[in-house]
């Protein structure tokens, strides 16, 4: 990619649709950021709109999505509910904008390949937004892997603790709709947060062949049921395993800014491995990255370890994209994103049937 998609002569105009809590993650891509104008804001809610647009006094706001599409802009961030991706991305991709989407991509395939050919048929680009790819502590593992300091990688785990105390204030709609959406995608941690590892895992070794899970149930209150303990396993294109395993500590309190999840990725090689201590919640104060190789142990402290400036980081690669910037891998194209897609889809059927599920036979 090297040629312009927007205009480089004026601020690339970027206009969001859905204004809750995703808002102060994705919106920091935009302060202090002279390659962006914030041009427009939609949500149903008018309240949000007058808080979120004091920060953007003259971008327009609106509550009808029809009528926020009629304004002059480039890009549209999409922040709303998962449920609605399918139906507001079709509509601003028809109206001729990009597309910023925040993940997960759909509700399953089907509505995903809508999306594409929707991009395809409009000759837009529809982007599916990935922080934890933008996180340096894990760019930072990549690049050790990619070295040769651990030697040929043989094993790859992730760990996450999810728990219920600590972090910032979620308002209960929010996890009213999260939780209501995970009845009919598989469970809010396989579908939500597992789009985020099962993305890492694809960025850092590739296609995935074949994939074995086990996705459990605890209430955690009336009527309310999150899908842990889970443990999925996968196998890459190479041959590498893959785990990713799902605990849920119920009193387990965790310092975070942002939300409760205790994670840790590790890769182990011939020769030694690399660990990235924690992401989202700040439990361990262990060095953000450790290294061990050749008898000796090398840490990493002065990483911007902050989970919030990944998602800074993703969205102003992808305006960079936009403006002709050849550097950097689009994360995620629409097919990249309906990789992910296909493999949060197999540890769902494999979960459901008790079997291995192969990728390739996982279709909408």
């Amino acid at each position: 990619m090297s040629e312009a998609l927007v205009p480089t002569d004026r601020p690339t105009r970027v206009g969001i649709v859905g204004l809750g809590r995703i808002y102060d993650l994705n919106i920091t891509a935009y302060r202090d950021f002279p390659e962006v104008e914030v041009v427009a804001l939609c949500d149903m809610d008018e309240a949000k709109l007058a808080v979120r647009g004091a920060e953007w006094p003259a971008a327009g706001r609106y509550t009808d999505l029809e009528e926020f599409l009629t304004h002059d802009m480039d890009v549209v961030e999409v922040l709303v509910p998962s449920p609605l991706h399918r139906d507001v991305v079709c509509a601003t991709l028809g109206a001729g904008f990009h597309v910023n989407l925040q993940k997960p991509m759909a509700a399953n395939l089907a509505e995903a390949d809508e999306m594409i050919r929707a991009a395809s048929d409009a000759g837009r680009v529809l982007r599916v937004m990935e922080n934890y790819v933008f996180y340096e502590p894990l760019r930072v593992l990549r690049r050790v892997v990619e070295s040769g300091e651990i030697g040929d990688p043989t094993g790859f785990h992730m760990k996450m603790v999810a728990t219920g105390k600590g972090g910032w204030d979620v308002p209960f709609e929010t996890w009213l709709w999260q939780f209501e959406q995970a009845k009919d995608v598989g469970g809010i941690l396989v579908y939500d947060d597992g789009w985020h590892k099962f993305s890492v895992a694809l960025w850092l070794f590739g296609p995935v062949t074949e994939v074995m899970a086990w996705i459990g149930e605890t209430e955690i209150g009336p009527g309310f049921v999150i899908d842990a303990p889970t443990t999925v396993m996968w196998k890459h294109e190479s041959g590498l395993r893959g785990v990713w395993d799902v605990t849920y500590g119920v009193d387990m309190l965790t310092p975070s800014k942002y939300y409760t999840s205790d994670e840790r990725f590790e890769v182990q090689g011939i020769k030694g491995f690399a660990r990235v201590n924690r992401c989202t919640a700040r439990v361990r104060q262990e060095p953000s990255v450790e290294v061990y190789a050749d008898g000796e142990c090398r840490s990493y402290h002065a990483l911007d370890d902050d989970w919030g400036s990944s998602f800074r980081d993703s969205s102003r690669q992808f305006i960079r994209w936009l403006r002709g910037d050849p550097s950097g891998e689009l994360l995620w194209s629409a097919d990249g994103a309906r990789a992910v897609m296909q493999f949060l889809t197999a540890a769902r059927e494999s979960s459901r049937l008790n079997r291995p599920v192969r990728i390739e036979d996982v279709r909408a």
